[in-house]
C-alpha cells in the first residue's frame, strides 16, 4: 500500500510542474534506445534519463543548444 506522506509528495510535485508548464508524456522507448540512455547516465554524460530525453528532444524539436559535460 503507497505511502500517504509520498503520494503527497509526489501530487504536489506534478503540481508544481504542470504549474510551469510542463506536461507528463508516457512513450514506449525501443531496448536499444533504453540501453543507449542508461549508458550515458552510467557514464556520467546527463544526471539522469530525463535529462537525456529532455536533451535529445530539445536537440531534434527545439533546437536548443545544451552543454553537457562529457
Amino acid at each position: 500500500m503507497p505511502d500517504a506522506k509520498q503520494t503527497e509528495r509526489v501530487q504536489r510535485f506534478r503540481k508544481s510542474r504542470r504549474e510551469r508548464g510542463d506536461k507528463e508524456m508516457n512513450v514506449w522507448v525501443p531496448g536499444l534506445l533504453s540501453d543507449a540512455i542508461d549508458e550515458a547516465v552510467e557514464n556520467g554524460r546527463f544526471k539522469s534519463r530525463q535529462e537525456a530525453i529532455t536533451h535529445a528532444l530539445e536537440a531534434t524539436f527545439a533546437h536548443k543548444e545544451r552543454i553537457v559535460v562529457t
